[in-house]
């Protein structure tokens, strides 16, 4: 069930994304709230072959909704393409899209803390917002779940889940393609263990620019040496500077992963200092004309040639 946002006015917009957990980093998921009706439609879905309007924070979800949903629906992100996701400014246009949107995902645990007075802007009509998050626990408050592809394929089901709530005559496509799209998912992640065991156990180690890939690592069998960025916008101090090259030259680290939608000076300078090279992972934004699953081959292919 989705949580919704309606014309009862700011008390329950407020209430609602408090539920969602949007207000404080690696808050505890509840359960979700019956949805209601959008502007009093009923939940058959889109009608004299209109497609459902489906809104996304992050462009890294675009893909999937586009697999699960196909040709029945169209797919908007609020965070734009190579933008830093945590600091985002939501803009008119934003609001525009929130309010018109038949369906919202978002990420939740805490990802999306500018998200609280967007939808309160967009709060003229009744948007159901799905947590693709929802069930899952966050570790030291970390939201980026979807870079582990067991939790990716949740999602899948989470998508199938909110439009199928939201348009019931593409109830059994949407069902069949999350089934095609967790099968693809799973396929993924074979190929994926296979290229990380080519890797040297000794030399299975990341330092990356921000703290996303907790869950990547994880599940790859990697070890997080540690990231520039400690918090979202704030430039480390030349001390962490010095204790994160001190760290790289003594587990002998031989790469830093920069990320696109964050300024590259940092990383150059802390390679420069500890005499690696650079190479570049993707969480938020996959590259030009990829989706999620292109978006996780490219970072697996970039780790295996970074530390192979």
């Amino acid at each position: 069930m989705a949580r919704t946002i309606g014309r009862i006015g700011s008390t329950l917009a407020l209430f609602t994304l408090l539920a969602i957990g949007l207000s404080a980093c690696g808050g505890s998921s509840q359960p979700a709230a019956s949805s209601a009706p959008i502007m009093g439609s009923t939940a058959a879905g889109a009608s004299s072959g209109s497609k459902v309007k489906v809104v996304v924070t992050l462009p890294v979800f675009t893909s999937m909704v586009q697999a699960i949903g196909g040709d029945r629906v169209t797919v908007t992100s609020i965070v734009p393409p190579g933008v830093e996701a945590h600091t985002y400014q939501p803009t008119p246009s934003n609001v525009r899209d929130v309010a018109d949107a038949r369906v919202v995902f978002v990420n939740g645990a805490g990802l999306e803390e500018w998200l609280r007075p967007l939808i309160e802007s967009a709060g003229g009509s009744r948007v159901p917002v799905y947590e693709l998050s929802l069930g899952l626990t966050p570790v030291d408050g970390n939201p980026h779940f979807w870079l582990d592809p067991t939790d990716a394929a949740r999602y899948a089901q989470r998508i199938a889940q909110g439009l199928s709530e939201h348009d019931l005559d593409g109830a059994d496509l949407y069902r069949a393609n999350a089934e095609k799209y967790t099968g693809e998912i799973r396929a993924f992640d074979d190929w994926a263990k296979g290229q990380i065991a080519e890797i040297p156990a000794e030399r299975r180690k990341l330092v990356t620019f921000h703290d996303a890939y907790p869950y990547f690592a994880s599940h790859f069998g990697l070890q997080l040496v540690g990231f520039v960025e400690k918090s979202p916008g704030r430039e480390p101090s030349p001390q962490e500077l010095t204790g994160l090259v001190n760290q790289i030259k003594a587990q002998q680290v031989p790469v830093i992963f920069a990320e696109p939608q964050f300024n590259p000076k940092l990383a150059d300078t802390l390679a420069n200092e500890a005499g690696i090279k650079v190479a570049t992972l993707y969480s938020d934004t996959p590259p030009q004309g990829q989706g999620y699953l292109e978006m996780m081959r490219s970072n697996v292919q970039n780790v295996v040639e970074g530390l192979r």
